[in-house]
């Protein structure tokens, strides 16, 4: 799934893949949106802990860099591009994908705040994941890493001048 994607995800060659049917599949999850909410859900707390390990006496500012540095890191690019995916097609339903995305965001706004200066509003870490999410899906979809990681630095910069690092 990581592999592919999830545009063309079909349960017969993930099944054959797995080495399993795919009506043992449809069992086990009910659907297909069932399975990568159980995959990607699991994948997401195994990251999230990642990803929110920080060294509360390092600098605001260092804490921010190590973020930055994990999110563009090659080993969770395909996780964000599937968890990016999922996140658009929350946007046409109500069901499992919209429950995943709601859960998701929330635990991410959870990861921000541990990298952001202590006491800093949700909306504020509100506004720099989205910013970060802006930034990945440009990364993530133009391959253009030297501009994005400029526009990081931007943002740093704005970040300090709110008080924020």
């Amino acid at each position: 799934m990581l592999e592919h994607g999830l545009t063309d995800l079909s349960l017969r060659p993930l099944a054959d893949a797995l080495g399993v049917s795919a009506r043992l599949l449809l069992y086990h999850f009910c659907s297909k949106e069932q399975l990568v909410v159980e995959v990607l859900g699991a994948i997401a707390a195994q990251q999230q802990v990642v990803l929110a390990q920080v060294d509360p006496a390092a600098d605001p500012d260092e804490r921010f860099d190590v973020l930055w540095a994990r999110l563009t890191s090659p080993e969770l690019t395909p996780f964000l591009r599937s968890l990016f995916e999922v996140e658009l097609h929350a946007i046409d339903e109500d069901g499992l994908y919209r429950q995943f995305a709601q859960g998701a965001l929330h635990a991410w706004l959870g990861v921000v705040t541990a990298h952001l200066k202590e006491e800093v509003p949700a909306s504020s870490a509100n506004w720099v994941l989205a910013a970060l999410t802006g930034l990945l899906i440009d990364r993530f979809s133009t391959g253009e890493e030297r501009r994005t990681d400029e526009a990081f630095c931007a943002l740093k910069g704005a970040l300090h001048a709110g008080g924020l690092l």
